[in-house]
C-alpha cells in the first residue's frame, strides 16, 4: 500500500516579497515570519489605527502608521521611514496586508485553513 504524504515542511527562510524605496529593495515579512503573538500585535495596531481615525488624533495615527510599516518591512531605516509620506506608508501597509492575507489564512484562525 502506498504511503499518503500529508505535508512537507522546510525550515529554510521563507520566500519574501519586496518593495523598493528610492531604488533600494526592502523585504516584507512573510506569513511564515509571524507567530501567534506577532499576528495578534499587528492586528491590534491595525484595530487601534482604525479606532483613532474617527478621533482626528493625527499624531497618534502617524505613530501607529509608523509602527505598522516597521512591523511590515524588515529593517527599514528610521531616516527612510521619516522621508515617506503618510500616503506611501499606507500603501506599504496595504501591500503587506494583501500579501499575507493572500498567502495564508491568518495564524490566529486555524479553522480557516481547514476550509
Amino acid at each position: 500500500m502506498a504511503q499518503k504524504m500529508l505535508m512537507e515542511l522546510s525550515t529554510d527562510a521563507p520566500e519574501r516579497a519586496q518593495i523598493k524605496i528610492d531604488g533600494i529593495p526592502y523585504y516584507l515579512k512573510s506569513r511564515e515570519d509571524l507567530g501567534l503573538r506577532q499576528d495578534a500585535e499587528f492586528r491590534g495596531v491595525v484595530a487601534e489605527f482604525s479606532a483613532v481615525q474617527s478621533t482626528g488624533d493625527w499624531q497618534k495615527m502617524a505613530s501607529l502608521l509608523d509602527t505598522m510599516v516597521k512591523f511590515a518591512v524588515i529593517d527599514i531605516p528610521d531616516d527612510v521611514l521619516a522621508k515617506l509620506s503618510d500616503t506611501k506608508k499606507l500603501k506599504i501597509v496595504e501591500v503587506f496586508t494583501k500579501e499575507i492575507v493572500e498567502n495564508r489564512a491568518p495564524i490566529s484562525q486555524p479553522e480557516a485553513a481547514l476550509t
